[in-house]
C-alpha cells in the first residue's frame, strides 16, 4: 500500500499554489491511488491532515539548499510527527539532490545548447540567492553536473527588469513553479520546470513509484 504524500513547495503570496504543482498532486494521487497533499509555505500549516491510516512520506518540492530545505522543512517534520493522528512520517530529500533531477537539468541545458545560435554564451541557470556555507559548493557541483553558468538572480522587480535588459546568454529558470522571474521573463527564459515535460514526467515517475 502506497503512503500519502505531503509535497511541501514554496508557494506564491497568500499560500496561492500554482495550477501546475495542483495539477502533479492530483496526478500523483490518481497513480498512487493514495491520498497527496500540498503544503505551501508562503501558508501557514493546517492544525491535522484528513484522517488516514498509512504513513505520511513528506517530499520538499525545492530545488535549492536555502534556508527553506534547512530550517522550514525540518520545522514542518517537527510539526506533523507530533500529530498523533499521523501513523508514520518519513522525509526524503529535496529534489534538487535527486541525481536524476540534476542530469535532467543537464539534459535541459543541452537542450539549450544546441538550440542556441552559434557562438552563442554558455547557458545560465537563473536561481535565487543562496547564504550559507553549503551553498557555493552545492552550486559548483551544479555548474559541474548541468554545464551550465550559475546565476543568483534576486526576484526584486528592478533588478529583474535590469536582469530582463542585460540577459544575452540562453538561460534556464531554476525554478519548479510559476513566480515573478518567470512571469516578466516568460520570453526570454521560458516557463518553469514543472510546465516541461521532462521535469513533470520526472517527478511523476519518482514519485509515483514511491512506496
Amino acid at each position: 500500500m502506497a503512503t500519502s504524500l505531503l509535497l511541501v513547495v514554496h508557494g506564491r503570496a497568500g499560500g496561492l499554489i500554482p495550477p501546475e504543482l495542483q495539477s502533479l498532486a492530483a496526478e500523483l494521487a490518481h497513480r498512487r491511488r493514495s491520498p497527496v497533499w500540498l503544503q505551501a509555505l508562503t501558508a501557514e500549516p493546517a492544525a491535522e491532515l484528513p484522517a488516514d491510516d498509512r504513513p505520511l512520506t513528506l517530499v520538499p518540492l525545492m530545488l535549492l539548499p536555502g534556508a527553506h530545505v534547512r530550517q522550514d522543512i525540518p520545522a514542518i517534520v517537527r510539526h506533523w510527527g507530533a500529530r498523533t493522528g499521523v501513523a508514520g512520517l518519513r522525509r526524503v530529500p529535496f529534489v534538487g539532490a535527486w541525481p536524476a533531477w540534476q542530469h535532467a537539468l543537464a539534459e535541459e541545458v543541452h537542450h539549450l545548447r544546441q538550440a542556441a545560435a552559434p557562438g552563442a554564451p554558455v547557458p545560465q541557470l537563473l536561481h535565487h540567492p543562496l547564504e550559507g556555507p553549503l551553498a557555493p559548493r552545492y552550486l559548483d557541483h551544479l555548474a559541474r553536473v548541468s554545464g551550465a553558468r550559475l546565476r543568483a538572480t534576486p526576484y526584486s522587480s528592478d533588478q529583474l527588469v535590469a536582469l530582463q535588459l542585460s540577459l544575452s546568454a540562453p538561460a534556464l529558470p531554476l525554478a519548479l513553479a510559476a513566480n515573478r522571474l518567470t512571469d516578466l521573463l516568460a520570453e526570454r527564459v521560458g516557463p518553469p520546470l514543472l510546465q516541461r515535460p521532462r521535469f513533470r514526467q520526472l517527478l511523476l515517475d519518482r514519485l509515483g513509484a514511491l512506496r
